[in-house]
């Protein structure tokens, strides 16, 4: 992991532990896993009934030169309309749909919709990771709105 990886994803946990309704922990893989205090909404519609599962809303996977978040929250609960201007305020990510398979070079970001629950994914690799600000207010409030979500129930 290069020292930019490291600082970016500094930035990240910041916000994330910096949220009262979840927790980061370390999980296979280097990867973080984002947990809820309570289960999440869509639980009991898991094969698997580990207390991790159960608990999961994300991960945030470092790698060598690029960062991800991968994000759940109930269906319908975030209006997708907005989601763009938030995750991509650019203009510089690739938005790849559901289903499609996605660049191993380049930044990218996609919303997935199904019955049981939502997802956002986002993979920031060399100039947009660099520029990429996780600390923008409206970035925070998204993340509080999706981990504010599992408190509801």
């Amino acid at each position: 992991m290069d020292g930019l990886v490291k600082q970016k994803l500094g930035e990240i946990l910041d916000v994330f532990e910096g949220l009262p309704h979840c927790k980061v922990e370390p999980s296979v893989d280097d990867q973080l896993v984002i947990t809820s205090e309570k289960p999440v909404l869509w639980s009991d519609s898991l094969e698997n009934q580990d207390a991790e599962s159960t608990h999961k809303i994300g991960t945030i996977k470092p790698h060598k030169a690029s960062l991800g978040l991968y994000i759940d929250f109930p269906h319908g609960y975030i209006d997708d309309s907005k989601l763009e201007k938030i995750m991509n305020p650019e203009g510089t990510l690739m938005y790849y749909p559901p289903g499609t398979k996605t660049s191993t070079v380049k930044s990218w970001w996609r919303f997935r919709s199904d019955e049981k629950f939502d997802s956002i994914h986002l993979v920031l690799r060399k100039i947009e990771l660099a520029y990429y600000n996780f600390k923008r207010e409206d970035w925070i409030e998204l993340m509080r709105e999706i981990t504010d979500a599992h408190e509801e129930k």
